[in-house]
Parts: structure tokens; sequence; C-alpha cells
């Protein structure tokens, strides 16, 4: 009997203890593969916002810019405000290193960019390939200004603004011209009649409602939300500028000089509205300066000393 017993006894043993193995088997298929299953997920996951429309459309567009060594700039005001706020973050964030769009994932219609024109060496190419990628593009063209006044030359059309979109989102960019005086300049964004005015929302872009003037802007290249791009080295002079940079082009055709160019010389020009302008010159000797001036009817002159 004693003997029954303990082969009972060591069947339970045995019994519960394949039971007690099952269930753990059973454990750690169901539940911990899960867990672990859930955190791979979790980390393949983790980099947030970088299947967005916006994002992919800036992606595209910064791998078409650098395969042509178009030297491409953002100057897209929300984006470069966002970028002074983290700038910390930023310069010390390496290529590929961040796990969460913050910059170009912020929801817009357009993103901006810019360059300068007389660095652009492939532009046909480049508006070619740009389609052959997805974007759709429109070019925006004008007379050239600094042409103005010159009979062989005046009527030239240069390139002022593209715009290529992508899906739902379209990126701006914003063609700066050199002029006298060390500054950029970008036209007027006009639209022709053939052009559809459903392409984009064009009034919602920030740039090319009239002519701009900036500052030439010192670039430097950062790492921003994995792609590397370059900004002015000072975002917020470019960002503050932009309210203030509506350009005022001179009527070349309407300037008017006055009398003599050795005493009394005066630049009249004349705008719209019946605004009107005047420029005297001033002469300087060794001990003072003087400003000369001849009345239009008699034909007498002025003349005003001002003490150095």
């Amino acid at each position: 009997m004693s003997r029954i017993n303990k082969n009972v006894v060591l069947a339970l043993l045995t019994l519960t203890s394949s039971a007690f193995l099952l269930f753990q088997l059973y454990y750690y298929k169901h539940y911990l593969s899960t867990k672990n299953g859930a955190g791979l997920s979790k980390s393949k996951g983790s980099r947030i916002g970088f299947d967005s429309t916006q994002w992919r459309a800036v992606k595209k567009f910064i791998m078409l810019t650098s395969n042509q060594n178009v030297p491409v700039f953002l100057i897209d005001p929300l984006i470069l405000e966002l970028i002074n706020k983290n700038f910390e973050q930023v310069k010390n964030t390496s290529h590929g290193s961040t796990s969460q769009c913050k910059f170009f994932c912020v929801p817009r219609d357009f993103t901006a960019f810019a360059l300068q024109y007389h660095l652009w060496k492939n532009e046909e190419g480049w508006f070619r390939i740009a389609e052959n990628m997805g974007f759709q593009c429109l070019k925006i063209e004008s007379k050239d200004p600094r042409l103005d006044g010159i009979d062989s030359l005046s009527g030239t059309e240069i390139p002022l603004h593209y715009i290529c979109k992508l899906a739902t989102h379209a990126i701006h960019l914003v063609v700066f011209h050199e002029r006298s005086g060390n500054y950029l300049w970008h036209g007027h964004l006009r639209l022709k009649e053939h052009i559809d005015r459903k392409f984009v929302p064009f009034r919602k872009l920030q740039f090319g409602r009239y002519p701009g003037a900036f500052d030439r802007p010192e670039l430097q290249q950062v790492t921003v939300d994995g792609l590397e791009v370059l900004i002015p080295k000072d975002p917020m002079h470019f960002v503050e500028e932009v309210p203030h940079s509506r350009f005022i082009e001179c009527r070349y055709k309407e300037a008017r000089a006055f009398f003599q160019v050795e005493d009394s010389l005066e630049l009249s020009f004349q705008g719209k509205d019946d605004v009107k302008l005047d420029v005297f010159f001033f002469y300087e000797e060794t001990d003072h300066m003087w400003n000369g001036g001849t009345q239009a009817k008699t034909g007498k002159k002025f003349n005003i000393q001002i003490c150095q």
C-alpha cells in the first residue's frame, strides 16, 4: 500500500511539474513575446511625424537640389522662428539622429526656400528632373528691371519664382537676384492669364506679393528633422526683415535731371498716385558744404552754405 502511495505521489508530482512547464511555455509564447513585439513595434515607430506629407515633400526637394548642386537655403519664417527657439538642440543634432519631426512637420501649405540666381548653373535641367521625380512645377518669369533703359536688353525676362507641388504640399523657391548696393532682390509673383489659379493657394504665399529686398545673408548648415539644410546664420534677422522688405522700383523712364551738374544738380522722380521724390546734391569744399538750386522760370541761382 505504501508502495502504491509512493507511485501515486510520484505520478502526481510529475504531472504537476509538466503542467507547470507547459504553463511557463504558454506564458513565454503569448505574454513575453507579445510584450517584446510591442516594444519592437514601438521602437520602429518612434520616428514620429516622418510620414507626413510636408516632411516627405521637403526631403524629396532637398534630395533633388543636393544631387543637382543647387545651393538653396531655407527662408520660411515659421520654421526659422522654431529653429531659432530650439537652436541649441538643432546645433547638437547629427544627421539621422533625431526621433521626432518637430519643424518640417508643422501643418502648412508651403515651405519656402531661396537661392541666388547667379549661383544656379543648370536651371532648365533641374526643372525637368523635378518633374520626373513627381513634382508639378510652375515657373514665374518677368522682365529684368535692372535692364530698363538699355534699349538692346530691355524686356529680357528672368526667373523670379518656382512653385513645385508634391501631393498636397508645395515648395516655394524664391529666386534672389543681385542688385547694385550689395543686396538681394526678388520680384513680384504676378500670375499670367494662362496660369491655373487653383494650382496652389497663392494668397497664402509669404513671398512674392510685392518685390522684396534683403541683406545678403551669411549661411550655415544644420540638421533639421534629419535633413541637412542651409539657413541664415542669424535666422531672426532674416525673419525680422520680411515685413519691411517691400521694394519700390525706380521708374527710370520717369526720372528727370534738373539744371547743371557742377552747381545745382537735382533729380526728381515721379511715382504712382502723383508721389514725387526730389533728390538734392550737396557739394563739398575744404571748409564748408553747399547746396545749389536754380529757379525753373527765371534761371536765377541760389546757394545755401552749411558749415562743417
